[in-house]
């Protein structure tokens, strides 16, 4: 119960507050209560910490959920916005998972989904279980959150024995030699087996040996290396002499890592769509790729279509860069754009902790707040950024 405290209580207890007096509040946004003093957190931020220009802070955006067994965890809904003001904003809808999809499509055919990868990223349903995370999940016998690690580890690089480790985690009755062969299995399926391309003397040798002739310029397995090899009475120590490079085949997400391995093997590492090199500002454990907006109550909804709408133009740049002109609805806008008073990680969370065991509603009188997809938005704004004089007035 006390382990999310333990592990966080420095950090919040070191932030940087400030209180404001009574003259310094704009006027209109004092509450009801006599004795209701206003304040700000101001977060340490590197707004474009990043190599793909996420936002860097440590406590705020990367506040876990709330648990009713863990104390504190309620954090992110004790910052409230001032009355007549609310917070819109949305997670990224898979970003990760989305760019190395769309990379991988790009490399094999430049069309959207004509990878394993790709069609599962565009078509994949959670509800339906056939989204990425629900599948490996279902393959290796595990909850579909920790899937979501294991597919995540290994888009960043994770191994096997990483994926082995962390089965046993997940499960204390997997025997090593039983996480040993799910971890294999997912890893074939997802990432593919190691293959290699012939330089131009390993394919002169090819077309020597009349079992792989027709095949010079496809990727071959190891053991058709050895066979070519052991016919023509090589060696085994000259093997990657006649390699010219190594890659993956025969998973959902080859593909994707044949490219991502292109480009970080390349002279000059570059990113396909920022074009921007490798930076020392890159931090993976404390970045996140949430975005949130402080907003007048009355422009709540317009606000949250104008989110919706530079998502769309910011996954459409990502698609030209990639030499693709053209962007599937599935990805176009946020699957839906968060509108509330307080940061809690999903708007119908009441944050029911131990050291909040009212809840923001019956605690602090804080209604849930609205989860709205586009076509909702289109809907409340009539598909308008103008102002609208029809707008529910604004709540405290």
């Amino acid at each position: 119960m006390t382990s999310y405290w333990r592990n966080n209580r420095d950090r919040i207890l070191g932030q940087m507050s400030i209180w404001f007096n009574r003259d310094e509040v704009p006027t209109g946004i004092y509450c009801d209560y006599k004795d209701c003093d206003y304040g700000a957190i101001l977060p340490q931020v590197a707004v474009s910490g990043t190599l793909t220009r996420r936002a860097v802070e440590p406590t705020w955006m990367t506040a876990s959920n709330a648990y009713e067994d863990r104390i504190g965890s309620e954090l992110k809904g004790m910052i409230q916005a001032p009355p007549s003001y609310h917070f819109v904003g949305a997670d990224v809808d898979s970003q990760e998972l989305w760019i190395a999809s769309v990379i991988g499509d790009a490399s094999f055919s430049g069309i959207h989904g004509s990878t394993a990868l790709g069609w599962m990223t565009l078509q994949g349903n959670k509800s339906a279980g056939t989204d990425m995370h629900s599948k490996t999940a279902s393959l290796i016998g595990i909850g579909r959150d920790q899937a979501k690690v294991l597919n995540y580890g290994r888009i960043y690089g994770a191994g096997v024995n990483f994926a082995e480790r962390l089965l046993m985690q997940f499960n204390r009755q997997l025997s090593s030699t039983e996480a040993r062969s799910k971890s294999k299995s997912m890893y074939k399926m997802t990432k593919g087996e190691r293959k290699y391309i012939l330089n131009e003397e390993g394919r002169r040798l090819c077309e020597a040996f009349k079992d792989l002739s027709d095949r010079k310029y496809e990727a071959f397995s190891k053991n058709e290396l050895r066979n070519l090899m052991d016919y023509h009475q090589i060696p085994s120590q000259h093997f990657m002499e006649l390699i010219d490079k190594m890659v993956w085949d025969g998973g959902t997400e080859s593909h994707m890592f044949n490219r991502l391995e292109e480009i970080a093997q390349g002279e000059c590492p570059r990113t396909p769509i920022l074009k921007c090199c490798i930076s020392r500002s890159l931090v993976p454990s404390v970045v996140h790729n949430d975005v949130r907006f402080l907003v007048k109550s009355e422009d709540r909804y317009r606000a949250a279509l104008a989110l919706q709408i530079t998502n769309l133009l910011t996954r459409a740049v990502c698609s030209y860069q990639l030499g693709m002109n053209d962007l599937p609805m599935s990805v176009a806008f946020f699957s839906c754009i968060d509108i509330d008073k307080v940061l809690r990680k999903e708007v119908t969370h009441n944050c029911l902790t131990p050291s909040n065991p009212h809840g923001l509603s019956g605690g602090y009188g804080i209604p849930l707040g609205e989860g709205l997809d586009v076509t909702q938005l289109l809907n409340r704004t009539k598909g308008s950024l103008e102002k609208d004089s029809t707008l529910p007035p604004a709540t405290k």
